[in-house]
């Protein structure tokens, strides 16, 4: 199988896990000294005119030096949120060929806008009276999945697939006022894309309206200057659960004109320095408190961890960047019923719709700020492909954005807040509940649990939208989400299911039989870890050693992660028991389209729970997935009718056969029931291999045992040369031995000589190994040079054997002329097995497709061919050691010679029986590959 299209899906799923890389702190949040850029104020003038409203109503103040070097950082504000009226006169134009699927996608892109202030002066000429001198610049695009640089590389405008980003050079007044509070007034100039098209256009034919293909609008963007930008910000005097950041920014060109552009809304809910936040009083926050709460069943049922307030900053600290699932509506219609609300969030901007799974929405909460009890943050809804660190910087609001404060009552451990909808903070009808559950199971995976509700005397009520941060392994380790993990437990509740389930799969007779071989002469990954001799228990290397990530398929990867094994997380029994108690996370992901296996959707995650016994490596596990409607006899929404079970693979065979498992999912439903689905049979391939801590000490025995093999076949080979050779000497048959085929046996092992590395087996090393900077043991060596040494000397010795013996067949045909009688010929068999040889040649180029592309193209250089004509007869006289009984074969067709001398007989049989014990080695051992370090 080609090894390419798995090597793009890896990248694909590798990047997609790494896009933040695009938004670290310092690209998106840059945060300033206090020595801001010199700046020439020039446009005093305008800027009276334009901003005169706001100029006139000014309150007086007194800036010190200190007071406006903090404007520098207290301005600026990043990946903000923008929209613009939908007259026609759109900003920018947006290139989404990034996304072959964009059109029938429910996801839009985003609108990120950051405003970076460069200049604060409070001494500038012809300045107006009681303002300060502020020169920013504005960065306003539209991307996929990353922030926006405030100077996209020094240009105006840049476009290209996925993102479209526009640069706005600003200068103008600071001011206050006591109506608007903090104010900014700049006018901007730029360079915009604009088109010779008219200046009405609806959102119906706006694609028109960028579509350089179409016939009446067939010119690229033109880039014209456009210095009459007015740009309005209002900033609050103070940080609170009903302030924000919002502005506008127009045009103050004529709706003829090509440089008008309709108005920008432009909104964020904070500066790069968060100022102190004013909470409401702790009797405004217990007033907001539900009568009943409703999450009281769920919290009895899983336990409630009670953090201090201290623990609980810290952990909301912790937890800022991750993402939160939002559970399926069950209550909702039937199964291809579309929604375009979930809980209080008005779908329509980047979400435009969603099904009852909402599998395609996530939540976060960020911008947290912690104090004591008191909470207060904003909880964001966004498409399931957006990064949730990308997601976690974002500062616009909207209506798919709560603001949230409230507090934490550390006696009953929930988190009780008030949530606000939007830009405008008017609508705060939702409540948010949090707990942190201290128990887990197979329906309860979230370390975080919640929803929200509308609050009791809501005028625009809505059924709760319930969210759950779910536990992954990687929160487990040290600098995960705890580290103190000790209070973390688990309840097996499906262990009796789990034990019945592995009894009954190892009742019948042959499963017995095949279990007691296994466990006699196989090893496989165990609690109990054997070093320098002695037997310790190593939890965390058996997880390590379960744990899977690796592709199926080349359209599936599999991703099997470890969350506990016995009653608490990576805490397993000390009892020497051979079954243990575990619980996993599985995921398979496929890609975007599936063309030659089906689609395991319906599988794509689940919650696992069973044993795991070690004398036989099996995984038998009852399995929980989430499902799309309701159902008398689910689980808190989950299908927990699920049987799996996992085999690994040995790892005393690993040094020869890279480590596999076997995936079996089966639904114990009957077929009729709406539920059932067929079942599911996956198997890792060995080109990437799982996780195995003695991959290299595998590596060095196999190299070791090659070495080894070597020299006994050829020392084989040999001894069973000489035996033959005396028996030649009685044989009345010695002249239908072929000389070619001797010929050709002491080509094939020559050129193995001269062009091999290693002689009479090809390497097992994969490319991708081979130029890793991995390098042995000087004894090992110096121990496989040694072997390689003897193995060299060997085939030279068996080279001038069949040189002898070829010396006594031309000597025995010449007898049998000189007696009058004829001797066999060989030139037909030459010609013969030449033909095969170069047909041979040709399928297998054929088959593998080598050099197709430059001969097909016809524009090679001479070197080129040269270079094909020289990897052509060199891997032609490499395979020849394989084939040397060929000419043999043909030769006893051509002469008609049945070979009935026995001594003949077992010259060629031995020789055949240790070529096929060589290719059979071949055929049953895995390559050697580096294994790759595959995200879980």
């Amino acid at each position: 199988m080609k090894i390419q299209p798995l090597i793009s899906v890896w990248i694909f799923l590798y990047l997609l896990s790494l896009s933040f890389a695009a938004s670290y702190n310092h690209f998106a949040f840059p945060i300033h000294d206090h020595h801001s850029h010199v700046h020439n104020y020039t446009r005093f003038t305008e800027i009276r005119k334009h901003c005169n409203p706001f100029i006139s109503s000014a309150s007086e103040f007194q800036p010190d030096n200190d007071w406006v070097s903090n404007l520098v950082n207290e301005l600026s504000f990043f990946n903000g949120d923008w929209e613009q009226e939908s007259r026609g006169a759109t900003l920018m134009p947006f290139d989404d060929t990034d996304m072959p699927y964009a059109k029938s996608s429910f996801i839009d892109p985003w609108k990120a806008v950051s405003f970076e202030v460069k200049n604060v002066d409070s001494g500038a000429t012809d300045q107006p009276k009681n303002t300060v001198s502020v020169h920013g610049v504005l960065s306003i695009g539209i991307t996929r999945n990353s922030t926006l640089i405030s100077e996209p590389s020094g240009f105006k405008f840049q476009k290209k697939p996925g993102m479209s980003a526009l640069r706005i050079d600003f200068e103008g007044v600071y001011l206050e006022t006591e109506e608007n509070g903090r104010l900014l007034c700049l006018l901007g100039s730029s360079t915009f894309p604009f088109k010779k098209v008219p200046t009405l256009f609806s959102d119906d034919n706006i694609d028109s309206f960028f579509d350089i293909t179409h016939e009446m609008y067939n010119e690229e963007p033109v880039i014209l200057p456009h210095d009459q930008i007015l740009l309005v910000l209002r900033y609050p005097k103070t940080s609170s659960l009903l302030t924000r950041i919002h502005g506008e920014m127009t045009s103050l060109k004529t709706n003829e004109d090509f440089e008008f552009f309709d108005k920008v809304e432009i909104t964020s809910h904070s500066s790069t320095v968060f100022s102190d936040y004013r909470f409401r009083g702790s009797k405004e926050l217990v007033s907001e408190s539900f009568d009943q709460n409703p999450l009281q069943d769920a919290m009895v049922e899983d336990g409630v961890k009670k953090f201090n307030n201290s623990e609980l900053c810290t952990i909301l600290e912790r937890l800022e960047h991750e993402e939160y699932r939002v559970m399926p509506n069950l209550k909702l219609g039937g199964h291809n019923w579309f929604q375009d609300t979930v809980g209080p969030f008005l779908l329509g901007k980047e979400v435009k719709l969603v099904d009852r799974d909402n599998g395609n929405l996530r939540v976060i909460l960020h911008n947290i700020k912690c104090k004591e009890e008191k909470v207060s943050g904003v909880l964001r809804m966004y498409p399931a492909t957006f990064e949730p660190r990308v997601a976690s910087r974002r500062t616009g609001l909207s209506s798919l954005t709560l603001s949230v404060e409230g507090a934490w009552n550390s006696s009953t451990g929930l988190l009780s807040m008030i949530g606000c909808l939007g830009p405008t903070n008017q609508d705060c009808e939702s409540r948010v509940l949090l707990y942190f559950p201290k128990s887990f199971s197979i329906t309860q995976r979230s370390i975080v649990s919640g929803g929200v509700f509308s609050s009791e005397n809501a005028t625009r009520a809505f059924k709760p939208v319930f969210v759950g941060l779910e536990m992954r392994s990687r929160g487990l380790y040290n600098g995960g989400w705890y580290n103190d993990r000790s209070y973390l437990s688990y309840n097996y509740s499906k262990h009796d299911l789990a034990v019945e389930f592995r009894e009954r799969s190892q009742e019948q007779l042959p499963h017995k039989l095949i279990n007691y071989i296994t466990k006699t002469l196989f090893r496989y990954p165990s609690i109990l870890e054997e070093k320098d001799g002695i037997s310790k228990l190593s939890n965390d290397n058996l997880s390590d050693d379960l744990e899977i990530g690796t592709f199926s398929s080349s359209e599936t990867f599999v991703r099997l992660e470890v969350l506990s094994l016995d009653s608490n997380f990576y805490q397993a029994s000390k009892h020497d028991h051979h079954v243990l108690k575990i619980s996993l996370n599985l995921d398979l992901m496929e890609a975007p389209v599936k063309m030659k296996e089906e689609s395991y959707r319906h599988v794509s995650k689940l919650y696992l729970e069973g044993v795991y016994d070690q004398n036989i490596g099996k995984l038998f596990l009852i399995g929980c997935r989430k499902v799309s409607f309701d159902h008398v006899d689910l689980e808190r929404g989950l299908d927990c009718s699920i049987e799996v079970t996992i085999v690994y693979s040995p790892q005393n065979t690993r040094w020869l056969i890279n480590p596999t498992a076997t995936i079996t999912i089966a639904s114990q439903r009957n077929e009729t029931d709406v539920y059932y689905f067929r079942p599911v049979h996956l198997r890792t391939m060995a080109a990437f291999t799982l996780h195995d801590r003695n991959h290299e000490k595998n590596v060095i025995f196999r190299k070791i045992f090659e070495g080894y093999f070597r020299v006994f076949l050829i020392l084989a080979t040999v001894a069973h040369i000489l035996n033959q050779m005396k028996k030649m000497k009685t044989s009345q048959e010695l002249v239908y031995i072929s000389i070619v085929m001797l010929g050709t046996w002491i080509v094939g092992y020559g050129s193995s000589l001269i062009y091999s590395e290693e002689i009479l087996m090809n390497p097992s090393e994969t490319l991708h190994y081979s130029t890793q900077p991995y390098d042995h043991e000087s004894y090992y060596k110096l121990y496989l040079k040694t072997l390689d040494y003897v193995a060299r000397f060997l085939v030279l010795v068996s080279m001038f054997l069949m040189a002898r013996i070829s010396q006594m067949v031309w000597k025995a045909r010449k007898v049998v002329r000189e007696k009058g009688e004829s001797a066999p010929s060989e030139k037909m068999i030459l010609l013969v097995s030449l033909t095969v040889s170069v047909c041979f040649l040709v399928l297998k180029i054929v088959g593998r497709g080598f050099y197709q592309d430059p001969l097909v193209q016809g524009s090679s250089s001479k070197d080129v061919y040269v270079r094909i004509t020289m990897d052509v007869l060199r891997y032609e006289v490499s395979v020849l050691q394989d084939q040397f009984m060929v000419p043999q074969i043909i030769a006893s067709l051509i002469w008609k010679s049945r070979v009935s001398d026995r001594f003949l007989r077992s010259f060629f049989g031995g020789l055949l029986i240790l070529t096929l014990v060589r290719v059979a080695y071949e055929i049953v051992r895995d390559p050697v590959t580096y294994p790759i370090p595959l995200p879980l």
